[in-house]
């Protein structure tokens, strides 16, 4: 008896691991085929795990948690030019490189205050679209338990085999229209103040 017992629970513990391998390789095999894809539902599966440690994290053990996400699989360069669009280049490159730290700091504290408690709450990929052959548009949405569903429109690019974003729509924390239209009525300098103003809107946020 004990023979047979060690035989049928070796057999089963030999069918769950096949199991789990065949499970991982579907897992890999769908982020190798859909790289932009696994780089959004990676963030939005963060965000999730941020919103319920929300009563138990403050804002800025969330900001560090979502920063270093950002800081990999974000391109802020790229997605801080495209905010500006033309009004990019009426910055010199100190502001360029000023408009970026301030950007970032911005969207980083935009989603810490904005994905802070959960409600049963799930995310979503609503949609996919490959663009080219190195960009795709990734469209997340996080679904309220009554049914209403936030969109968020993510552009990422391959950069030397790493997919990251490039743009997004709406930009968390900051309004790219009111950004370009101050560069374009009040030069680089205004803009810079008036992201510092939004930024001081969070006593609570880190230095980096």
């Amino acid at each position: 008896m004990n023979a047979k017992y060690k035989s049928l629970r070796q057999t089963a513990v030999c069918v769950v691991a096949t199991l789990v391998v065949v499970a991982c390789i579907g897992v890999w095999s769908a982020a190798a085929s859909e790289p932009a894809r696994a780089v959004v539902e990676r963030f939005d599966s963060l965000l999730l795990s941020t919103m319920k440690q929300g009563r138990d994290l403050d804002f800025g053990a969330r900001y560090d948690k979502l920063a270093r996400r950002i800081d990999t699989d974000f391109d802020m360069p790229k997605i801080a030019r495209h905010s500006l669009g033309t009004s990019w280049a009426a910055l010199d490159a100190a502001q360029q490189r000023a408009y970026v730290a301030r950007m970032r700091r911005m969207l980083i504290a935009g989603y810490t205050r904005t994905y802070d408690q959960y409600a049963n709450q799930r995310f979503d990929i609503a949609r996919r679209e490959k663009i080219d052959p190195d960009s795709r548009q990734v469209d997340a949405a996080l679904i309220a338990p009554d049914g209403t569903r936030q969109v968020t429109r993510y552009t990422l690019a391959d950069e030397r085999g790493r997919w990251r974003v490039v743009r997004m729509s709406p930009s968390m924390g900051f309004d790219a229209s009111r950004a370009a239209e101050i560069v374009q009525r009040d030069g680089a300098q205004a803009v810079l103040a008036w992201m510092d103003r939004g930024l001081a809107r969070y006593p609570q946020l880190p230095k980096a």
